[in-house]
């Protein structure tokens, strides 16, 4: 029974017979937020505190406010991401360091398929380009000829490869065993509502066993008001 709505924070994906559940992950702060303020007023726009999704693996997001309202509103629909990249003058090279977090886009699937462009003649600007992943986080390397530009590069890399891909969203969740597809408005309401139920069944919980202790108490007080009564009960009793 976690204390923060766990499925919009870690997110979640998978397929099943018939049914299938793509749940992009959002921030932390940003959804407690969002779920302190649904509860206060439940007319909120979540798209003013939850303003986007936030992915472990970082990229950037093309921003949309109408049609991420849009996917909070029906939790479906899709939009885009981008690599991060920098470039680095001195070695004349381009350095991503957060690449789609999307079932297409690994490091691996990225530098076969830039260089499969580069072998079809589609790119002319990459001299060559390595995986230089560490412990400090993900780097793919893409060495430049003299004379290009990254940005335009970088563009055209957008285009060709999953540098750029989308993430398509489908909040469908199981909600008493049935599932439904809901908003964000929607899924923050029912895990408040079950987290009602939680903080209700703890303290039932926590009641029934002082209850318990209750009565022996009661007994223990009898006892010590008139324990001589008590020892003589004890020792006529067969």
């Amino acid at each position: 029974p976690a204390r923060f709505p766990n499925l919009l924070i870690n997110g979640s994906d998978g397929i099943a017979v018939g049914m299938a559940s793509s749940i992009c992950s959002f921030n932390l702060e940003e959804v407690c937020r969002t779920t302190i303020e649904l509860i206060r007023n439940p007319d909120h726009c979540v798209a003013d505190t939850l303003k986007a999704p936030d992915f472990a693996g970082g990229a950037k997001i093309l921003y949309d406010r109408a049609k991420i309202e849009e996917i909070y509103r029906t939790g479906r629909g899709s939009f885009k991401l981008y690599a991060k990249y920098t470039y680095d003058k001195s070695n004349n090279c381009i350095d991503i360091t957060e690449i789609p977090m999307t079932s297409t886009a690994t490091s691996e699937s990225i530098i076969e398929k830039v260089i499969d462009r580069v072998k079809a003649g589609a790119i002319r600007e990459i001299s060559d380009i390595r995986d230089e992943t560490a412990k400090s986080g993900l780097k793919i390397t893409i060495d430049l000829k003299r004379g290009t530009d990254p940005d335009k590069l970088m563009q055209k890399l957008f285009r060709m490869t999953p540098l750029q891909d989308s993430f398509a969203c489908n909040f469908n969740i199981l909600i008493a065993g049935m599932p439904r597809v809901m908003g964000i408005g929607e899924i923050l309401s029912e895990w408040t509502a079950w987290r009602m139920d939680c903080v209700k069944r703890r303290l039932y919980f926590q009641v029934q066993k002082k209850r318990e202790r209750l009565h022996l108490l009661k007994g223990l007080e009898r006892i010590l008001m008139d324990i001589d009564k008590a020892i003589a009960i004890i020792r006529e009793t067969e």
